[in-house]
């Protein structure tokens, strides 16, 4: 297997930053963190991880101390692998060597933004990794004009890693089962998915139920190409339903995987999972 022919290593040298370099300008088109700072940030407490098959880099992911809300924690900025070796496993090996070097340094939590409607990152984030999400921020970054970001406002979700913490995956099994959808998604003419249609989602609503699932496109960058207003609809409908379940105390705590078209997030009453 491809997987276990890949070595995670720590990145120290300006050397091994030059080849992040090459690798962050691969991947996002022009958004490279300048060498000098990436040095500077790992020569004093921050993390560069690199991912290695046969000496080649494939993978990074860099991070730093963070303090907020009374507490240290690491802040992952920044996960990136090679298109060629998507979606393999790449990115959770580099996140299980983030958790290990968090736990040696004494950290119990890790926090990373996304943007919501990034699959893979969910699919990461919620499934692999038991991480949950109650926190979203509009147009984070203001415009970026990279590769995967251009073209929409940069809203991500905040992501809560709590290393050490385990969940109760039956209970998440029986939400899930018992979930109805927030707004219903159908398909266009030219055979894409659009969420709520008739407009059914009101921001005045009250939601009462322990879960609920909501929707989000399978290829947000795809779509991003056929559709920039389908992209850009999701966007806006995606961030005003999340803002009104985490204003009502609900967290996403998984994600839902469906054949085609979308997957969908588990929303779940923060009081019943203690978070």
């Amino acid at each position: 297997m491809m997987l276990e022919r890949v070595r995670i290593q720590k990145i120290m040298t300006p050397t091994e930053v030059a080849e992040v370099q090459i690798l962050n300008e691969s991947i996002w088109g022009s958004q490279a963190i300048p060498s000098h700072q990436l040095l500077a940030a790992v020569q004093n407490g921050g993390l560069v991880l690199g991912a290695y098959l046969d000496e080649k880099l494939i993978g990074f992911n860099y991070c730093f101390v963070g303090y907020g809300h009374e507490k240290m924690y690491l802040h992952s900025h920044m996960i990136g692998v090679e298109k060629t070796y998507r979606e393999q496993g790449v990115g959770e090996l580099l996140k299980h060597a983030q958790q290990e070097y968090a736990k040696e340094h004494g950290f119990q939590l890790v926090i990373w933004l996304f943007d919501p409607l990034e699959a893979c990152m969910a699919n990461l984030s919620f499934l692999k990794l038991n991480s949950f999400s109650c926190q979203y921020e509009n147009d984070y970054y203001g415009p970026l004009k990279d590769d995967f970001n251009d073209g929409l406002p940069s809203d991500r979700i905040v992501v809560e890693w709590w290393i050490e913490r385990d969940r109760v995956e039956d209970s998440l099994d029986e939400l899930e089962e018992g979930a109805e959808e927030i707004v219903p998604w159908s398909l266009t003419v030219d055979g894409l998915p659009v969420l709520d249609m008739d407009g059914e989602f009101q921001r005045e609503q009250l939601f009462y139920k322990d879960a609920y699932l909501l929707p989000i496109p399978q290829y947000l960058q795809k779509m991003k190409v056929e559709s920039p207003k389908l992209a850009e609809d999701w966007r806006y409908k995606v961030r005003t339903i999340l803002t009104t379940l985490f204003e009502q105390n609900y967290a996403i705590v998984r994600m839902k995987k469906h054949k085609e078209y979308v997957h969908s997030y588990l929303l779940v009453r923060r009081s019943l999972l203690a978070l």
